[in-house]
């Protein structure tokens, strides 16, 4: 009985940068991740994103020089002992405060990236407490979509293999689909872990361009302890299914390749039967006697492969 569930998850807001996803309560000044609507710590409809704050923290150094420039000024009106000297100063106060503005203005990018870096280094305690709040507040949410959606807001920012884990756990709790907006790279981790195998397996049977050469070295590195599980060999043909999608993989991949040749589905081992075949002269040590091997015995009566001509290039598919 499958007791994985359907869901559907909302494809994640995507920025150019990582600290993009952080926002800043204007009234406490803690930090979130997430996308809720009033601040979690002071309950106040204050949030505004970081680079918001910083551009605000901008303005305010600009209003602030501004002042020092108007006080300066009125300093010196107050303690000239002529009119002359008393229009002087306010006209050098003038010029002073226009020139400050001009300056301000044009730099004004320069000054939010400047605040932002300042802010990082000031906030590096509030952001890390905002961050583990966050990650309390996905592991506590009762709905496994809504709990994946929030780590992966968090992972975005924070990189471990604690939260990689997490998430892989409630992908493997979800019936996935290839209509969902999935990932792999950002979950690999550094040791062997089932459940990640096991999502390696379906992707490849749903989405195998999601499976690169980071996944395929993931693969044969704990090829063994994929072996050991129960549906291992489905896993590991799957994997090889999926470097037939471009002809580099194969090459880079020669032995993984011929271990699992022989337990491609037809349509896998003809796209691999047409890479070898095409392309005689490239080095694919074992692959190429096994693949003739395959050939010769399953598919050689085979109408499919009779029209396979060898040529100098392929096309990925």
């Amino acid at each position: 009985m499958n007791k994985k569930i359907r869901i559907t998850l909302r494809p994640p807001v995507k920025t150019n940068y990582a600290y993009e996803k952080l926002r800043c309560c204007r009234n406490c000044r803690s930090y979130t991740a997430l996308g809720e609507e009033n601040c979690t710590i002071c309950g106040k409809s204050a949030l505004r994103s970081i680079e918001e704050h910083a551009r605000h923290a901008a303005k305010r150094s600009l209003i602030n020089d501004l002042l020092l420039a108007l006080l300066l000024t009125l300093i010196a009106i107050l303690f000239s002992q002529t009119f002359q000297m008393m229009t002087i100063s306010a006209v050098s106060g003038i010029v002073l405060i226009a020139v400050l503005y001009a300056v301000h203005r044009k730099v004004l990018v320069n000054r939010a990236t400047f605040e932002l870096s300042k802010m990082f280094v000031r906030d590096r305690d509030r952001i890390a407490d905002g961050l583990v709040r966050n990650l309390e507040i996905a592991a506590a949410q009762e709905n496994e979509a809504r709990s994946y959606e929030l780590m992966r807001e968090i992972a975005v920012i924070i990189r471990n293999d604690h939260i990689r884990k997490l998430q892989i756990i409630l992908l493997q709790s979800i019936l996935l689909r290839k209509d969902m907006e999935l990932e792999l790279e950002p979950l690999l981790l550094e040791n062997f872990d089932p459940e990640l195998a096991s999502y390696i397996g379906e992707l490849a049977k749903i989405k195998r361009e999601l499976i690169k050469d980071r996944a395929f070295q993931y693969v044969i590195r704990y090829e063994q302890q994929i072996l050991a599980m129960e549906n291992g060999d489905d896993i590991l043909a799957g994997v090889a299914g999926a470097a037939v999608r471009m002809k580099r993989y194969v090459l880079a991949y020669t032995g993984f390749m011929a271990r699992y040749a022989r337990k491609l589905p037809k349509d896998r081992f003809l796209r691999l039967y047409r890479i070898v075949t095409e392309n005689p002269d490239a080095n694919w040590g074992a692959l190429k006697a096994e693949t003739a091997r395959i050939y010769e015995e399953k598919y050689q009566w085979d109408a499919d492969f009779q029209q396979i001509k060898p040529r100098s290039t392929i096309h990925d598919v």
